[in-house]
């Protein structure tokens, strides 16, 4: 059986691993907890969740868009930080993040 780490977990699904955490709460997947109470997510459980159907519709799938009006700006990391507290945000809320725009 293939487990993953909450980040491994993320990048495969394509979200931030705040949003593990939520569906976690939600009922909607259950890790595995290590003796430190780490999370581990098993293969099945990544596919229950998405043929659940639950992760689609609604409010769940989000598009981020951020941008500068200037490369010094960007050079600074604000685009960064921009992406950063966006991310954030839709893993806090459980959104599921479909696209980052960066312009």
């Amino acid at each position: 059986m293939e487990i993953f780490t909450i980040s491994k977990a993320a990048k495969k699904l394509g979200v931030d691993p705040n949003s593990l955490r939520n569906w976690e709460k939600r009922g909607l997947i259950k890790p595995v907890r290590l003796p430190g109470g780490q999370r581990r997510y098993s293969m099945d459980e990544l596919n229950k969740l998405l043929q659940s159907g639950q992760l689609t519709g609604g409010r769940e799938a989000v598009v981020l868009y951020a941008r500068v009006s200037t490369k010094k700006q960007a050079d600074a990391g604000n685009l960064e930080r921009q992406m950063g507290r966006l991310r954030h945000y839709a893993g806090e809320h459980g959104f599921t993040i479909r696209r980052n725009l960066r312009t």
